[in-house]
């Protein structure tokens, strides 16, 4: 007997007071389900795989013969500026440092919201305070050392 079926049969015993057995679910109620979302789950990406292919046969034929549509382009500027040897800025990477820096500092404040809402009392709160003063002091000195001037 699946759920629907013993929520229904509970209302119908409770009006008459009679007693319901709910049996347990068989293994048909339990895989059939779960075969179907599977079933969807691989069917919608594949079809729509096979269709891409199928669509870009019937616009494009075989192969593709434009000579442009094999050159690298990005944001509307072609590869010919420079090889893939050329140095980036330290700016580039000074940016990601940063940003590795303080994300991981936020990622330590999933923690402390778990256990706040278990604890009770403002020693949590205090926690949080000295952990944000020590983020800000460390955000004052990069701005005092000019490593968030973009500029430069």
């Amino acid at each position: 007997m699946n759920v629907i079926a013993a929520v229904i049969a509970s209302f119908a015993g409770a009006e008459s007071g009679g007693a319901v057995v709910v049996s347990e679910p068989s293994m048909f109620d339990i895989v059939f389900p779960l075969s179907i979302l599977l079933l969807i789950g691989l069917g919608i990406p594949a079809f729509m795989l096979i269709a891409n292919h199928v669509i870009s046969r019937m616009a494009h034929g075989t192969r593709n013969t434009n000579p442009g549509k094999d050159v690298p382009y990005e944001a509307g500027v072609t590869a010919t500026l420079g090889g893939a040897d050329e140095r980036f800025s330290v700016k580039f990477y000074l940016v990601a440092m940063l940003f590795l820096a303080f994300d991981l500092e936020v990622a330590f404040l999933y923690p402390w919201a778990i256990h706040f809402t278990k604890s009770q009392g403002f020693g949590m709160v205090w926690l949080l305070l000295v952990f944000l003063v020590m983020l800000e002091v460390g955000y004052l000195y990069l701005y005092k050392k000019g490593a968030l001037d973009w500029d430069k």
